[in-house]
């Protein structure tokens, strides 16, 4: 489990749903939310689409030995991933800036940014 900060400057009000408890947030425009002891969860905002928090868990993601902190969460958006990896508690902070771009940061464990694909066509 991990903490989640958003920080939204954008125009828009932001919607976010704990995908473990259920509870909905709204995160609106110049505010900070936070959200604790998080598994999977999305992010909607508008005019944007949806970040989208995956936890791994134990699992690693295949070709990638790094980072390697225990505990892993992917957070998926349509062109790029951060792949983020920690021990004990986790945190990541999500800031909206004002033109609705993101900018992933943590105090505590490691993050890279990968690309997987969004389909696969065999």
């Amino acid at each position: 489990m991990y903490t989640l900060n958003i920080v939204n400057n954008y125009m828009y009000d932001c919607f976010f749903q704990n995908r473990e408890t259920g509870k909905d947030y709204i995160v609106n425009h110049h505010y900070k939310s936070k959200i604790e002891n998080l598994g999977n969860g999305y992010l909607e905002v508008p005019g944007m689409g949806v970040v989208n928090f995956i936890d791994l868990g134990a699992k690693k993601i295949d070709g990638y030995n790094y980072p390697e902190e225990h505990w892993g969460v992917l957070i998926r958006t349509h062109s790029v991933e951060g792949y983020y990896r920690y021990e004990g508690g986790g945190e990541l902070t999500l800031e909206i800036n004002e033109l609705g771009g993101y900018t992933l940061s943590t105090s505590n464990g490691t993050m890279i940014m990968i690309s997987l694909p969004e389909l696969t066509i065999n």
